[in-house]
C-alpha cells in the first residue's frame, strides 16, 4: 500500500511539474518536494487503485419451473380425491406450471390465494414466486373416474381405506393393475390418463347374471352436442326382472332430468343427493319379462371451439349388471371425431349417421365415460 501511495504522489508531482527546468544547483530535487492534497482526494485515489472485482455469472437452470411431486389421496368418505402438489420456480418472472388435465375442475384449492389458469388443456399454477410452493387441490370423486396427470418425477396414489370386499382397478397406458389394500401406489411419472373404478367383486357373465333380481339387457343412448355447449342425452333401457322393484340411476355431474317414462307411462322418479334417481318398475306380465325405461336429461359444457378441442361426456350409472350399452355421440357437422375412455369405439356402419358409435359391454355398476376430441375437417385444394 505504501509503494502504491508513493507512486500516485509521484504521478501527481510529475503532472504538475513545469515542462522545462533550469539545471542549476539551486533547483530542489524531486524526491525532496512536498505535495499536499485533501483527505477526500486521497481516498478517491486509493479507491481507484484497487482492483475491480469480477462478478461471477450463475448458469441458467435447464428448466424455468417444474412440478416436483404429486400425491393423489382417495377419500371415499368425503367423496373427493385430494392432490398435494410440490412445485418450484428457478428463475425470475411469471411461470405457468402444469398440475393436471383441465377436463376435471377443482372444487377447492389451498392456499386460497393460489392463482390457477387453463393453458394447453392443463390446469396450471400461475406464479412469479421463486422457490418451492405447495398446493392442495380437491376434485369430486365419482367412480369410475379418469384423471389426466401432468409429468411428475414423484407421483403416487394414496388410499386410506377400501370398502369391504372391494378391489380398485387402475387402468393406464402401461396396463391395468388391481389394488386390494390401502397404502401408496406408484403413478406414471410421465403423466397421462389413468382410470379408476371398482370392478365387480365376482366376475359376471350373462349366465351368472341370470340370478340377479334385475338385469339391464340392453341400453341405447344418443347424445347430441351443439356449438354453444348444450348437451341433450336420450336413452332407452330394457330391464329384465320378476318382482316389482325400484332401480337406481345416477345421472352425470350437473345433469338435469327432463322426462322419464316406464313402459310408455310418464313417471316422476324420486331424486336423492341431487343426481340419484329411483325409478319404480311394476310387476311384469310374465316371469322374466322386461320393463322399458325411456329417459332424457341435459348438461352444459363450454362452447365448442371453431377449429379443435376436447369435451368430457358421461352416461348414467346403475348397479345393475349390463349386457350391452350402445352410445351414439353426435357433434355439429364438419368435425373429425375420436374418443377415449372406458368405452370401446366401433367402426361406423354403412348407413350410420355422422358421429361416434361407442359401446360398453358386460359391466356392473360402472359409468360409461368418453373424452371426445374434435378437429375441423380440411377441404382438399381444388385444382
Amino acid at each position: 500500500m505504501k509503494i502504491t501511495l508513493l507512486s500516485l504522489l509521484g504521478a501527481v508531482v510529475a503532472a504538475q511539474a513545469a515542462p522545462a527546468q533550469k539545471s542549476d544547483s539551486t533547483t530542489p530535487k524531486l524526491d525532496e518536494s512536498e505535495v499536499r492534497i485533501s483527505y477526500a482526494e486521497l481516498k478517491r485515489l486509493l479507491a481507484a487503485a484497487q482492483p475491480t472485482p469480477t462478478a461471477e455469472s450463475k448458469p441458467k437452470p435447464p428448466v424455468p419451473a417444474a412440478l416436483l411431486s404429486s400425491l393423489w389421496r382417495l377419500d371415499t368418505k368425503k367423496g373427493r380425491i385430494i392432490a398435494e402438489m410440490s412445485t418450484q420456480s428457478f428463475v425470475d418472472g411469471w411461470q405457468a406450471i402444469p398440475l393436471a388435465g383441465a377436463a376435471l375442475g377443482a372444487v377447492e384449492v389451498q392456499p386460497p390465494d393460489t392463482r390457477l389458469i387453463i393453458q394447453d388443456d392443463h390446469l396450471c399454477l400461475l406464479t412469479d414466486q421463486i422457490g418451492p410452493q405447495t398446493i392442495t387441490l380437491s376434485f369430486p370423486l365419482t367412480l369410475p373416474l379418469t384423471l389426466h396427470l401432468a409429468p411428475s418425477p414423484v407421483a403416487a396414489l394414496e388410499i386410506t381405506e377400501l370398502p369391504a370386499e372391494h378391489t380398485l382397478r387402475m387402468q393406464s397406458g402401461s396396463g391395468t393393475s388391481l389394488i386390494r389394500q390401502a397404502g401408496r401406489h406408484a403413478l406414471p411419472a410421465a403423466g397421462g390418463s389413468i382410470t379408476l373404478d371398482y370392478p365387480s367383486s365376482h366376475p359376471s357373465t350373462p349366465e351368472s347374471g341370470a340370478n340377479d333380481e334385475a338385469i339391464l339387457t340392453t341400453a341405447t343412448y344418443t347424445t347430441q352436442v351443439v356449438r354453444d355447449g348444450s348437451v341433450l342425452t336420450e336413452g332407452s333401457l330394457l330391464v329384465r326382472h320378476d318382482p316389482p322393484m325400484r332401480i337406481q340411476l345416477t345421472l352425470p355431474k350437473d345433469a338435469r332430468l327432463l322426462q322419464c317414462h316406464v313402459n310408455d307411462q310418464l313417471v316422476r322418479p324420486t331424486l336423492q343427493n341431487g343426481s340419484q334417481l329411483e325409478i319404480p318398475l311394476d310387476d311384469p306380465t310374465t316371469d322374466g319379462g322386461e320393463s322399458k325405461i325411456d329417459i332424457s336429461f341435459t348438461t352444459s359444457l363450454p362452447a365448442l371451439q371453431a377449429t379443435e378441442g376436447e369435451i368430457e361426456l358421461a352416461l348414467p350409472q346403475t348397479p345393475l349388471f349390463a349386457r350391452e350399452i350402445d352410445w351414439q355421440v353426435r357433434l355439429p357437422s364438419g368435425f373429425d371425431l375420436a374418443a377415449s375412455g372406458n368405452v370401446e369405439a366401433l367402426p361406423p356402419a354403412a348407413d350410420a349417421k355422422p358421429g361416434l358409435h361407442l359401446r360398453k359391454a358386460l359391466c356392473r355398476d360402472q359409468q360409461p365415460q368418453a373424452r371426445i376430441t374434435y378437429r375441423r375437417q380440411t377441404t382438399p385444394t381444388q385444382r
